[in-house]
């Protein structure tokens, strides 16, 4: 059998790298036909998968196997056009792995890719797509996006205050430094407890599956496809990689956004959803987000930017819009080398929970 592995050795501080040195050993004994591609400074993961399919475009089936974090993987899954052809696979090797924890890996890289080797590690997963609308201050890894353009994500899409503490790790200085004492998920939780003293709330606007609810004091909305991001959060505890549905959480709190000192502890266990005057949760197919002022936006943590300042037009008063769309998309192979059926699940919208005329439903 072939395998095409791709592997960032820059990862997580360069821990990615010294990872696959190890599994190195694993891969040379396996008997299987095995390629290692490495992404450089001017090629990232999402260039060296295109290329890595493009020079495989004739052949019926390709196993892909991306060796890194959930940053990776996002980037891997944007790659590729014709996902009938391809299997996709998952060694765990990042800062986060919430996608790896959402499916119920082994955090030990060894025993997943023993598993995918012997073609034991199975799994199918739903994608989302994020349609951009307005969108501005790129950064290095949106350079090139504009309006309209589609990016899938596997973990989780949120806008405003999630989405700007992935903007915050990735600028900060100590990133390298924590990720280097394998300490690494403690930058978020310093970047968070920075930012929710200078942070704005925001008017939010949300159409799920057509409904439309107006949240007026929004800290952040995440759309999540699994129930793990940001090092381990579950702010969707009952998100389903597998139900062709994407789960809603929107932060609002009607008194005092410092209640985050006692909401966010919470959200690693899921117990956050108690807080019924701070989290509302929807669930859908089909997600709109819209906010009153520029936001970051994120796509399983990798920030590409965020909305510029638009003017609505006809009787509505001038203000800075953003807007994007959300869906939930294709279903892949990942990161098993098989197919995996599943029985077909019959899905109610949850509804939000409610104690005053906040949020405001049309």
């Amino acid at each position: 059998m072939v395998f095409h592995f791709v592997v960032n050795p820059a990862g997580a501080s360069g821990r990615t790298g010294k990872q696959f040195a190890v599994l190195q050993p694993m891969l040379d004994a396996s008997g299987a036909q095995i390629y290692v591609h490495q992404s450089t400074r001017e090629k990232n993961i999402e260039a060296v998968c295109r290329e890595v399919l493009h020079k495989t475009a004739g052949e019926e089936k390709v196993n892909l196997v991306i060796v890194g974090g959930d940053g990776t993987f996002n980037q891997a899954i944007n790659a590729v056009d014709d996902f009938s052809r391809v299997r996709l696979g998952l060694v765990p090797a990042g800062s986060g792995n919430d996608l790896a924890r959402s499916l119920g890996l082994s955090d030990k890289p060894e025993e997943v890719l023993s598993g995918i080797l012997r073609g034991e590690e199975k799994r199918t997963l739903d994608l989302g797509e994020v349609v951009y609308h307005n969108i501005s201050d790129l950064q290095p890894v949106g350079k090139g996006r504009k309006d309209g353009d589609v990016r899938r994500f596997a973990v989780s899409c949120g806008i405003g205050y999630d989405a700007a503490i992935c903007q915050g790790v990735e600028v900060s200085h100590f990133k390298p430094v924590l990720n280097r004492l394998h300490i690494g998920k403690l930058i978020y939780i310093f970047v968070a407890i920075r930012l929710i003293f200078s942070t704005k709330l925001a008017d939010l606007e949300i159409c799920t599956d057509g409904r439309t609810a107006r949240y007026h004091r929004g800290l952040f909305a995440v759309c999540m496809n699994t129930q793990y991001e940001g090092g381990g959060f579950r702010f969707c505890p009952d998100a389903d990689e597998n139900d062709g549905l994407l789960d809603v959480c929107i932060s609002n709190p009607l008194h005092s956004k410092m209640v985050f000192f006692r909401a966010f502890p919470m959200a690693y266990s899921g117990a956050h959803v108690k807080l019924k005057d701070v989290f509302w949760m929807e669930r859908g197919r089909e997600i709109r987000l819209r906010a009153d002022r520029p936001l970051w936006v994120h796509t399983d943590g990798e920030v590409e930017g965020r909305s510029s300042e638009t003017s609505r037009s006809g009787s509505e008063p001038e203000r800075s819009a953003f807007s994007c769309d959300i869906k939930c998309g294709r279903r892949v192979q990942a990161p098993g080398l098989a197919p995996v059926s599943r029985p077909q699940k019959e899905k109610i919208l949850k509804k939000a929970f409610l104690t005053s005329k906040n949020p405001t439903y049309l």
